[in-house]
């Protein structure tokens, strides 16, 4: 993987489309995906922008931001603390495009300095979607921000059970079982803690899957690509391939949108509240 440093000056982007109607910004430390050539790259929406990817193969580059703690500060002080102006509300979703604990966090900490300039500066909610388990580290700098009046919610993508698919698909990053016992941890530590199961993919056993995530943690978000992926019918995850590979695997069933209603009606019986089990657009956005 091509890693290269790029200076920002500005780490808050106003949302639009899917996320803008829970929150007001996002961040992205980075552009590009160290986990590009895992299983979850195979269907990131990501892929197909243009502006991130400048012709690039995704999951063959990194571009690292710098200058970003500064940003942060310049971006946050516009909003909260606006000359002659009232201050506006600050709902931040990090991250909306590349994820801020892939395994290259663990050398570089630049989320962890982004939360540690947060503690000055606390936006009125951060939600921290990861696709790894890597978050657990901060969980003491978090639950601190969370002490300074931050809203704080940490997803966890686990888009199936299974361990491992047919041998035509990528490989996961990190097992769906080390993610949801992060999730757990998320939830002991006294965050929210939900569970993203988006895209849904070819589940064993239903029920015994919402039974471990809903000891885990305390809400799922479920989606199909028919639905949540961002384009009418699902177009960017048809344009991955990802559609065509299930179908080969005999996993066809599960291209197919009722399939979701049907692992959403197990869900609900096992999580009982309503209010747990969220649906696609309108789950991300319901904080």
């Amino acid at each position: 993987m091509k890693a290269q440093e790029i200076p920002t000056q500005t780490i808050l982007n106003p949302t639009s489309g899917f996320l803008d109607e829970g929150f007001t910004h996002t961040i992205n430390l980075y552009r590009g995906c160290p986990l590009g050539n895992s299983l979850c790259g195979k269907f990131c929406y990501a892929q197909w922008n243009r502006f991130h990817t400048k012709g690039r193969a995704w999951g063959s580059f990194l571009d690292i931001k710098t200058g970003f703690r500064a940003a942060y500060r310049r971006d946050y002080d516009r909003i909260k603390k606006p000359r002659g102006g009232q201050p506006k509300p600050l709902r931040i979703y990090m991250s909306s495009v590349t994820d801020p604990y892939s395994p290259w966090e663990l050398s570089l900490r630049h989320t962890r300095a982004l939360i540690e300039e947060m503690l000055e500066r606390p936006p009125d909610l951060l939600v921290i979607q990861s696709h790894t388990p890597l978050v657990v580290e901060d969980l003491p700098l978090l639950e601190r921000l969370q002490a300074a009046g931050c809203e704080l919610q940490v997803n966890i993508t686990v888009e199936t059970d299974k361990e491992s698919l047919p041998a035509n698909f990528p490989r996961h990053m990190y097992s769906p079982q080390t993610r949801i016992a992060a999730l757990g941890k998320v939830r002991a530590a006294g965050l929210t803690s939900v569970g993203v199961v988006s895209p849904l993919l070819p589940l064993d056993d239903v029920r015994k899957f919402a039974e471990a995530l809903e000891q885990a943690c305390d809400q799922v978000i479920l989606d199909h690509f028919l639905v949540g992926d961002g384009s009418k019918h699902g177009l960017r995850t048809h344009r991955s391939g990802l559609p065509q590979m299930l179908i080969e695997a005999g996993f066809e069933r599960w291209t197919r949108l009722e399939v979701l209603w049907e692992v959403e009606a197990v869900f609900r019986e096992v999580f009982r509240e309503p209010n747990r089990v969220r649906i696609s657009r309108a789950g991300f956005n319901a904080v």
